[in-house]
């Protein structure tokens, strides 16, 4: 049974599950709980810094507070590895930079002695209204927060034996001020993680709508041309927020327009005028990337190249 299939029984079972995070109403607010997972072998490429390993194991879980639009109030952060005075040091001052970096804190953790370096995060914000996945509706625009395509390159550069860069880009920050500047604006809210193709799928399911992107308008990290636009759309792990809101109801900032919520419940993408379904692919933990292959999204550009 893959990971998706997995989540799907959680999610029918567990009535707080399906969101970035878990709703707990608390003392007329809500509380955001959520946890991460990050290991050297599926997470961490050969030239991974320890101070990079703890930075982003922090920022996976401050992203899904940040696509609730919550405000953090702390990160718990449990280490595990075969030697643990080895990576200590790094990983905590990295996990601390990130979480203070955010406005919130790194307020505790576990150790404990493994045959592979993992990293556990949880994190606990706050959200009087927090953003769900299910409010989009027809009319409404979709809208990323950045470029897309930051973890692919920096994949590209460790492979190259650019380190550095590589470690620079691995460092994102999460869309802490962005999420909470959509608020009582955005209809429905998610991170990239699993790829654009599958979260754009995630939104049109929980909110049982249609979504139609233009794929000229998705933007890129800087370093990737537009050839790359199909390879990054089912890559995943970019942490930049998609969402939907009325058109003209955005406050300023970083917001770029994509697309549209249609009736039809769906994900199409359209490129030079044709119109074309998107596969429900992706970033998925233990089978690895679904690799795009001949899908239907692109096929001018494809033919192109």
């Amino acid at each position: 049974m893959s990971e998706w299939e997995l989540l799907r029984r959680i999610a029918a079972e567990v009535p707080r599950a399906g969101d970035d995070c878990a709703v707990i109403p608390f003392r007329g607010t809500n509380l955001l709980l959520t946890i991460d997972v990050l290991h050297r072998s599926a997470d961490f490429p050969r030239g991974t810094d320890h101070y990079t390993m703890g930075w982003r194991a922090v920022a996976v879980t401050l992203s899904d507070v940040a696509a609730m639009g919550g405000r953090p109030l702390g990160v718990a952060l449990a280490l595990s590895a075969p030697d643990l005075e080895e990576p200590f040091e790094g990983i905590l001052r990295g996990a601390e930079d990130c979480a203070r970096a955010a406005g919130t804190e790194l307020v505790g953790g576990d150790l404990d002695v493994s045959a592979e370096l993992f990293l556990i995060s949880s994190g606990l914000g706050e959200a009087e209204r927090p953003v769900l996945r299910s409010g989009a509706r027809p009319g409404d625009r979709l809208y990323l927060t950045g470029p897309l395509g930051r973890t692919y390159l920096a994949l590209r550069l460790f492979s190259q034996g650019r380190h550095a860069e590589a470690n620079e880009l691995f460092r994102f920050s999460p869309r802490i001020t962005e999420g909470r500047a959509l608020v009582g604006v955005a209809t429905a809210m998610i991170d990239l993680s699993d790829s654009l193709a599958h979260s754009l799928h995630l939104l049109s399911r929980a909110s049982g709508i249609g979504l139609v992107v233009e794929a000229e308008r998705v933007p890129l990290t800087e370093g990737l041309g537009p050839g790359e636009l199909e390879e990054v759309f089912y890559f995943g792990e970019d942490y930049e927020l998609l969402f939907t809101a009325p058109e003209g109801a955005l406050p300023p900032g970083p917001w770029i327009e994509i697309g549209e919520v249609v009736e039809e419940a769906g994900v199409w993408c359209r490129g030079r005028g044709r119109l074309r379904r998107v596969p429900d692919r992706g970033w998925e933990h233990g089978g690895g990337r679904s690799v795009a292959g001949e899908s239907d999204a692109f096929p001018d550009e494809r033919r192109d190249r």
